[in-house]
C-alpha cells in the first residue's frame, strides 16, 4: 500500500509527463535540447544548471508564458533575446522549430498563431523554451508545472531511477519548486 506522499509523488510525475506530451506532441522526435552531458555527473548537471537553465531558460519560460496573453511581438522579442550560444542554440532552435512548424494553436489564440508564423518565416529564432512555454500558457498550465515539464524534457535521457531526483534537485536549487512539485 502506497503512502499519501508516494501517491502525491506519482500523481505529480504523471502530470509532468502529461504536460510534456501536451505541449510537445513531437516528444518522440525531439533530440537533445540544451543538456548534452552525462546526466549521472552531478558536476556537469550543476554547471549546466548554473550557466544555462537558471540564468537563461527559466526567465524565458516565465516571460513567454506571460507574454502569450499579451501579444506576438512580445513573444518574438523574448525569443530573440534568449541568449543560448553555439551547438546548444542549434539543437534548442531545431526542436522549437519542429514544434512550431508541425503544431498550431487554437484560433482563439492570435498571439501564439502570429508568433508561430514568425518562426515559420524565420523572423524569430523559435527557441524550444519559448514555443513550449507559450503553448503551455494557452493550455492554462501553471508556470511551475511548465518549468517542471520542460526540465523533464531536458533530462529525459537520464536513467529512469535518477530522473525524478534530478528534476527535484534542479527545481529546488533554482528556487522554482512549489510544494506540489517537491513531491516529484
Amino acid at each position: 500500500m502506497k503512502t499519501a506522499a508516494e501517491l502525491l509523488a506519482l500523481q505529480t510525475r504523471e502530470e509532468i509527463h502529461r504536460v510534456a506530451k501536451l505541449c510537445a506532441p513531437c516528444l518522440d522526435y525531439l533530440g537533445l535540447l540544451t543538456f548534452h552531458r552525462d546526466t549521472t555527473s552531478t558536476e556537469e548537471l550543476k554547471r549546466w544548471q548554473d550557466l544555462v537553465w537558471t540564468p537563461r531558460i527559466l526567465p524565458a519560460i516565465d516571460k513567454a508564458h506571460t507574454a502569450c496573453k499579451i501579444g506576438s511581438r512580445e513573444l518574438i522579442d523574448i525569443d530573440r533575446q534568449l541568449d543560448i550560444a553555439g551547438p546548444l542554440a542549434k539543437t534548442h532552435r531545431a526542436a522549437g522549430r519542429l514544434l512550431a512548424t508541425n503544431f498550431t494553436a487554437p484560433a482563439s489564440e492570435p498571439a501564439l498563431l502570429k508568433y508561430l508564423e514568425a518562426v515559420k518565416r524565420d523572423e524569430s529564432p523559435g527557441h524550444f523554451a519559448v514555443v513550449f512555454a507559450a503553448r503551455a500558457s494557452v493550455f492554462h498550465i501553471s508556470i511551475p508545472m511548465t518549468r517542471a515539464a520542460l526540465l523533464f524534457l531536458e533530462m529525459r535521457a537520464a536513467p529512469i531511477e535518477s530522473l525524478w531526483a534530478i528534476l527535484e534537485e534542479c527545481l529546488a536549487s533554482s528556487k522554482t519548486s512549489t510544494a506540489s512539485l517537491r513531491a516529484a
